[in-house]
């Protein structure tokens, strides 16, 4: 069996039509789901990615019809240019390399350049959600989906990182209520993990990348994910002008309810993460982001309008972290 770098060298070969090394292929990313991104430092291999990826998740082979599907329908997402099957969930393709800026990469930058790239990430955004897919997605958002969520946050965040009782905090009734009421409104397609790793800045744009997890839900779901991002810890006031761009460049202001429901969702989800890689996968600076997380998840429960059917949800979890 080849290794990611023999494949995705043989490919870069197949696509040039000239030799490229194997030692040439440098990784760039890679993960526990399975999947390798490598870029050759050969001069003729300049602007290509190679991803491979393996069966271990479900959504790895999603990638490249999914792509596909979305620059058909307008959204910026890197162009596909050769495709291979080895069989068994393996496979690889060759991608348009978008560079190394991203819009973690601004973190530092004084706040009108932050706020002009999140102006076109957004933008980006819209063409997404309002486009009907023509490829089989991911699960869509079901209540189960939401509760999973909240699981996972519970276990991970809850109880190994806070020491608190997770069963207590999964009881409340509150919590099931808002995975089912969120379940039950009109979904669109989501990216699902909109957040600062996964949107490059290329040639004056913004580009959608990691996107094979896509699914039917919430698009509050991937604003939230923006705004509330932890790896940019933005401040309040930041992420209120960047809410109002949204509601500007959508035209209409989504539903506050929904939206931070939307967001307490996805930084649970977060939180979750953060911990479970720090402590189970050893990846300890992920457990530096969790104090932002906190602090973010606190400052959305506390913007749930009172008297909502969320507003106990936000009131519980404020109790909690």
């Amino acid at each position: 069996m080849q290794t990611p770098a023999q494949a995705l060298a043989t490919l870069m070969q197949q696509h040039l039509g000239t030799e490229v090394a194997v030692e040439s292929l440098q990784l760039i990313a890679a993960g526990a789901s399975g999947r390798s991104i490598m870029r050759s430092t050969e001069p003729a291999a300049q602007g290509l990615l190679g991803v491979y990826w393996t069966a271990d998740r479900a959504d790895n082979a999603a990638f490249v019809p999914v792509a596909r599907c979305l620059a058909a329908a307008g959204v910026r997402v890197p162009a596909i240019l050769l495709t291979a099957d080895y069989g068994e969930g393996r496979g690889a393709c060759l991608v348009q390399d978008l560079g190394n800026e991203d819009l973690l990469s601004l973190k530092a930058a004084p706040w009108p350049i932050r706020k002009a790239a999140y102006a076109k990430a957004l933008r980006a955004l819209l063409p997404l959600h309002r486009h009907q897919p023509t490829v089989e997605l991911q699960p869509a958002f079901e209540a189960s989906m939401y509760r999973w969520e909240q699981e996972y946050f519970a276990e991970h965040l809850i109880g190994r990182h806070l020491g608190a009782d997770s069963t207590q905090f999964l009881a409340h009734p509150a919590l099931m209520q808002m995975a089912e009421r969120l379940a039950a409104l009109p979904r669109v397609p989501v990216h699902r993990d909109c957040q600062s790793q996964n949107i490059m800045l290329n040639a004056g744009e913004a580009w959608l990348i990691d996107f094979q997890g896509m699914r039917f839900g919430r698009a509050e779901y991937d604003i939230a994910s923006l705004i509330y991002d932890p790896y940019m810890d933005f401040s309040e006031a930041e992420s209120n002008e960047l809410l109002a761009l949204y509601s500007e460049l959508n035209g209409a202001e989504p539903d506050a309810e929904i939206f931070y429901a939307c967001a307490m969702q996805r930084l649970m989800q977060a939180l979750g993460a953060f911990a479970n890689i720090g402590y189970n996968q050893k990846r300890e600076w992920y457990l530096n982001l969790i104090p932002t997380g906190l602090r973010k998840l606190r400052q959305v429960a506390a913007r749930v309008p009172v008297g909502t059917p969320t507003a106990d949800v936000a009131q519980w979890l404020l109790t909690v972290v």
